[in-house]
């Protein structure tokens, strides 16, 4: 089993890495925070097998289970789905001690991270992540939060902005174990390779060289190739929290690609999930990073290509409106004195924050994602 610990200034916790680590989840648990009551939060997707073999875990290490079956849909991800967790969490008289355990991807470990952190001023919990996604980013550095209207436009229609809602509330432990990655659906895997790309762009370009490869092995799901997949992104992730926890520097890094991306996920007409959309969020902020000088257009090319080989998009699958997205990049989170922050790549291995683009970039950066273009459709 590998085992990376995360040092933070008020928390320490250790994220395990092994197949079969489902079976062990009771013990995981109990070593994390030992006592008689636990509350199994899961995407109903993965109640058969893996939620019984959590509960299963859970219960042979001491634990009084009680269950929690959540949709994992972005359009759900709210804070009504959020009370409900809090009836739930009252009805089983969970007390400020006894964990919850959030088993899916990303929608589940925020909506159960977010009611942990929140429930009775804080409760504990633990990250069990089942897709590849939450595996090497969702699971790890205590981002927790629901998503919540942005304000109407004229014609009344108002999309949810990504995440506004929310708290760090870091886990007591995270509990990785890539053999259940055989059940994820092949869409739902390669978002989760998005973010290792991410990885490498902004941090590591040797696991860039990594991943294009090993790029058959990882689509046959080789478990030797994906456990050191997983456990090289979660040691970049990891290493950015710990010198940077709430955001305030460095950690921002992880969001290339996420300011674009998240002005298209909640658009249905593109029916785009997290990792494609931040797949084609990473090709604009590349083209961004061309026109300033910061990368080259190699590099940009390499970066697109890469992602062409693993099945992700690297544009747009139809027509939308530039000028509306760049509106709505105006409500995320990263904005800061009225200025939108950017991760800009610079070249390939390293990224920075820039927050000094002109609009006319940005316009340029989603004509380069447009269908029909270099990047777009794909």
């Amino acid at each position: 089993m590998q085992t990376i610990d995360v040092n933070l200034p008020h928390d320490t916790y250790a994220i395990h890495i092994a197949r079969g680590l489902l079976d062990r989840l009771g013990e995981i648990t109990r070593e994390a925070t030992p006592h008689d009551r636990a509350m199994l939060v899961m995407d109903s997707n993965v109640a058969e097998p893996h939620g019984v073999i959590a509960a299963r875990a859970l219960e042979s290490a001491g634990y009084a289970v009680v269950t929690r079956e959540l949709v994992a849909l972005e359009s759900r991800k709210t804070l009504s789905t959020v009370q409900g967790m809090y009836e739930a969490m009252l009805a089983a008289k969970l007390d400020r001690t006894g964990p919850v355990i959030a088993l899916g991807g990303g929608v589940v470990g925020d909506i159960a991270g977010f009611a942990a952190a929140t429930y009775l001023r804080g409760v504990p919990v633990i990250q069990a992540p089942t897709t590849l996604l939450a595996m090497v980013d969702a699971s790890v550095g205590g981002k927790t939060g629901v998503n919540f209207p942005l304000p109407a436009d004229d014609a009344g229609r108002s999309e949810l902005g990504k995440n506004l809602i929310g708290a760090f509330w870091q886990p007591r432990a995270v509990a990785i174990d890539p053999q259940v990655l055989v059940t994820l659906d092949q869409r739902g895997f390669r978002c989760g390779l998005a973010e290792t790309v991410k990885h490498g762009v902004l941090a590591d370009v040797s696991l860039l060289d990594f991943i294009a490869e090993h790029a058959a092995a990882i689509a046959a799901l080789d478990m030797d190739v994906l456990e050191e997949l997983i456990v090289r992104s979660v040691r970049i992730k990891a290493a950015i929290v710990e010198e940077d926890e709430r955001e305030t520097g460095r950690r921002a890094l992880l969001n290339l690609g996420h300011t674009f991306a998240h002005v298209l996920e909640p658009i249905e007409a593109l029916d785009l999930r997290h990792g494609e959309a931040v797949s084609i969020g990473m090709c604009a902020a590349a083209h961004c990073a061309v026109e300033t000088n910061r990368m080259t257009s190699e590099e940009a090319g390499r970066l697109r290509g890469l992602l062409r080989r693993l099945g992700l998009p690297t544009g747009l699958p139809r027509e939308v409106d530039a000028e509306a997205l760049i509106d709505t990049m105006g409500y995320d989170k990263k904005v800061a004195g009225g200025k939108l922050r950017l991760i800009l790549p610079r070249g390939l291995g390293a990224a920075e924050i820039v927050d000094d683009l002109d609009r006319s970039t940005l316009e340029a950066a989603w004509a380069a994602v447009e269908p029909g273009t270099s990047g777009g459709g794909g």
